[in-house]
């Protein structure tokens, strides 16, 4: 098991309530975030080609979040190096 399978990760329970066409031709997903009450706790919006191509209006969904420290890192040099330069 590499270091990134054993970085904490959150799941979120999401519904699918609707995805929306936009002028574009493009379209985005507005996911309802399910905490297990009785509503639903915030809305969430992406654009719907992040969505699983087997999904539609009325899904339930599980979103991961885990930390991407390899990015984050890179961010992070890039900022240092910045600051760096504008220190000389």
């Amino acid at each position: 098991m590499d270091s990134r399978e054993e970085k904490e990760f959150k799941k979120i329970s999401v519904y699918l309530d609707r995805i929306e066409e936009l002028e574009d031709d493009s379209a985005e997903a507005v996911l309802l975030v399910d905490e297990g009450g009785e509503e639903y706790s915030g809305e969430l919006v992406l654009p719907a080609k992040f969505l699983p191509e087997d999904v539609g209006e009325g899904d339930y969904l599980i979103l991961t979040l885990t930390r991407d420290e390899e990015k984050t890192n890179a961010a992070l040099d890039t900022a240092r190096n910045i600051l760096k330069e504008l220190e000389e």
